[in-house]
């Protein structure tokens, strides 16, 4: 009986253990099978990359008429108001004749022959009018050596006490340099702008015209030029502050020399823009390391809102008194996209993904008609009311009740988690006109810099980095205010030199400036 009774404990104590096993077995499977849904989902993202259309256009399978074609009243004035007005399709703008208005005209005149002036009858034609017709053309690029003659008088009686008068030599931003302002505007607006490497540079003006110029050379000018426009770009980042209002993004750029960092680690560029509507502005500053203490300093005081997205450099402002975060609702339907691509090619759907898609095609389409009609950020905020909130708040439970349904590191479930988590931030445009949905703007304010980053790749130095952050926000900020770069860089060459106070600068600001060959009184 003794013996039964100790196998039977034994039996027991086995089973037990074989019930954990299996719990543990089957814990492990859950959590292999999440890791295997990531890794699949990664691997189909990868293959759209590299193979796939770029496009992040939904397209809804269950509703075959676009949503663009739904109808919305206008909460706008009643003295502005239609019925109801159907949403077009977005036009994007393009050029044409009207383009081509600010070009120079210069006409050349063909003349009829002597031998075809002659009717049959024999008389002679009269003049009636001109065949008209326009091309546009091209004239190369001129490189020219300018030779400065400064005036030299001097007495003619001979006398001991006259002494000769020298007119003043000219200031220029870089005095021991060797080219002209335009010249040093060129070098600079092709590289930053036109996404010219200085190595490109430098062979295209040693093989057309015959200019050797190492680059090397160029690199210090672009560098030394930039500390003298630093001034300019304090102003600018006074001028975010000043506004409630305000965004940014950050991309990465590597530095090769860099004390203490190997040549393959990578630091970032932040994006800030900002600032009141008549003199917006867009600042690029490079930071290597500590970038919640960067971004700290760079926003001590401010009080406002500011778009950005949900990455942990941005969150810890979020929680400085004053500081608003709203964070970016395209970053969160890019959660959703690829997982309902991934379902759509399958040939089948996810019809969780495609809810939270339809939501957001509707919340675009809301968007997109307070800026068709040009509504004002009260109008904007009161439509967001009528419209816009109540889809979100369906939206809210609907993430809740899924979150529970869902595993949670599965694409679907970050997805989920990801809008949960930061709900507050991604529904904070509902309540200020003044905000955008998205923080796309910004995104399309620091894509240049990653356009031209493919070209350059690097940066040799900090000082490198820190003079492709001051020379981007001053020609992102001049485009801002319809000014075209190089004639602005001239303009701040020539008259840089002869700035002595705070006035003389904030002069030179694209909002202030008028780009005319004057310079500040010295």
């Amino acid at each position: 009986m003794i013996y039964l009774l100790s196998a039977l404990i034994v039996l027991v104590k086995e089973r037990g253990e074989f019930i954990s096993t299996i719990c543990a077995l089957k814990e492990e499977l859950t959590l292999l099978k999440q890791e295997n849904e990531k890794v699949q989902q990664q691997y189909k993202e990868l293959q759209r990359m590299y193979f796939g259309s770029k496009g992040e256009r939904y397209t809804d399978t269950k509703q075959p008429e676009p949503v663009s074609s739904e109808v919305i009243p206008v909460p706008i004035p009643p003295e502005q108001q239609d019925d109801t007005i159907e949403i077009a399709a977005y036009k994007r703008k393009c050029g044409g004749r009207n383009s081509l208005k600010n070009l120079p005209k210069r006409e050349v005149i063909i003349p009829v022959s002597p031998e075809e002036r002659k009717c049959s009858c024999g008389k002679e034609k009269q003049f009636i009018g001109w065949e008209i017709n326009e091309f546009i053309n091209y004239e190369p690029a001129v490189y020219e050596i300018i030779v400065e003659k400064r005036e030299k008088v001097a007495c003619s009686c001979g006398c001991c006490n006259c002494s000769i008068t020298v007119a003043p030599k000219p200031e220029h931003i870089l005095p021991k340099s060797k080219v002209s302002e335009s010249f040093l505007a060129n070098i600079i607006i092709s590289k930053m702008l036109d996404r010219q490497p200085l190595y490109h540079l430098e062979k295209n003006l040693r093989e057309r015209y015959g200019i050797h110029i190492p680059r090397n050379t160029m690199a210090r000018w672009v560098i030394d030029s930039s500390h003298k426009l630093q001034p300019l770009v304090n102003f600018f980042q006074e001028e975010i502050l000043s506004y409630p209002i305000a965004a940014m993004d950050a991309t990465m750029l590597q530095v090769l020399k860099e004390e203490g960092r190997k040549a393959q680690t990578k630091s970032y560029v932040y994006c800030i823009r900002g600032g009141p509507p008549d003199r917006r502005s867009t600042v690029y500053e490079y930071n290597a390391v500590l970038h919640k203490i960067f971004l700290g300093s760079w926003f001590d005081g401010y009080k406002g809102k500011i778009h950005c997205d949900a990455d942990n450099f941005f969150d810890a402002l979020g929680k400085t008194l004053g500081i608003q975060l709203s964070y970016c609702n395209a970053h969160a339907r890019r959660k959703f996209e690829p997982i309902v691509k991934e379902a759509q090619e399958a040939g089948g759907s996810d019809g969780a993904a495609d809810y939270a898609m339809r939501v957001y095609q509707k919340l675009y389409l809301i968007e997109r008609y307070a800026k068709i009609k040009k509504m004002d950020p009260e109008q904007r905020r009161i439509l967001r009311q009528e419209k816009s909130k109540p889809l979100m708040l369906e939206f809210g439970k609907w993430l809740e009740a899924v979150c529970k349904t869902v595993l949670p590191k599965s694409p679907l479930g970050s997805a989920v988690n990801y809008c949960l988590n930061h709900w507050a931030g991604l529904t904070r445009f509902l309540y200020d006109g003044y905000l955008e949905i998205d923080n796309n703007l910004t995104e399309q304010a620091i894509k240049p810099f990653v356009i031209a980053r493919k070209n350059f790749l690097f940066a040799c130095s900090v000082d490198g980095a820190r003079a492709l952050g001051i020379h981007f926000s001053l020609i992102r900020t001049a485009l801002l205010h319809s000014l075209d770069p190089y004639e602005y860089y001239v303009a701040l060459f020539e008259a840089i030199p002869y700035c002595k106070t705070a006035e003389d600068y904030e002069r030179l600001l694209p909002w202030n400036i008028k780009l005319e060959k004057v310079r500040i009184a010295a």
